[in-house]
């Protein structure tokens, strides 16, 4: 179901993007593909920062989403002052139409996928009715990958290949840290003597010990 949702957001895109141009729509998926390639990659590296972020309910996915949001505003800021706020760059129209609209349909695809990842980053993935609609890990595999490829192009041009970490293992190990940890067993109690844990109390040499100097003081 998400995925067709993902179609839907795709759509809804594409018909904004005809709208707007083939140049502004360029502009606007650059600005998600580099928000979300930071919001993934300096997750971990806040929460290890400031470890609150990370104790918190909901600690990643809102850590994931003030980064994204962030970082899309201050590009659209800095793009729409000094490019698309400034001047217009005229295509053909069905270059426009045809274009525009596809750029559309992956800014909206890609927008839904990391929608759909913040979602299975809380314990509300967890939930019967979430995995029925397809929040679930396996489920959003096919949205995983699709951001992993966006994000691994920009790895490739921006970071040397012996530094490079694959966009996977990063979502791995954001989906991993948020999954509930087992609770802690009560401790048992230790018997008295660790050698023999099951045999039974004896007071035979408390008995003797008595004894002896019962009859010393006798004597």
């Amino acid at each position: 179901m998400v995925f067709w949702l993902g179609i839907l957001a795709g759509a809804l895109f594409a018909w904004l993007a005809v709208r707007i141009g083939f140049y502004e729509t360029w502009t606007m998926l650059f600005n998600i593909i580099i928000s979300i390639y930071l919001a993934i990659f300096l997750t971990l590296v806040v929460t290890d920062i400031i470890p609150a972020a990370a104790e918190i309910s909901c600690g990643n996915a809102l850590t994931l989403i003030a980064i994204a949001i962030g970082t899309f505003l201050v590009l659209h800021g800095i793009s729409y002052t000094f490019f698309t706020g400034q001047f217009k760059v005229p295509f053909p129209k069905i270059f426009d139409m045809l274009f525009a609209g596809l750029l559309g349909f992956l800014a909206g695809f890609l927008v839904l996928s990391f929608i759909a990842l913040l979602i299975c980053t809380t314990p509300i993935s967890q939930n019967n009715f979430a995995k029925d609609i397809g929040l679930s890990r396996p489920a959003q595999q096919a949205n995983i990958s699709y951001i992993c490829w966006w994000c691994d192009l920009v790895s490739s041009i921006v970071s040397s290949p012996e530094n490079r970490t694959s966009t996977q293992q990063v979502i791995d190990e954001l989906l991993t840290s948020e999954q509930p940890k087992p609770k802690p067993k009560p401790s048992e109690p230790q018997p008295d003597n660790p050698d023999e844990p099951n045999a039974p109390k004896s007071t035979i040499g408390k008995e003797t010990t008595l004894l002896v100097s019962h009859r010393s003081l006798r004597a």
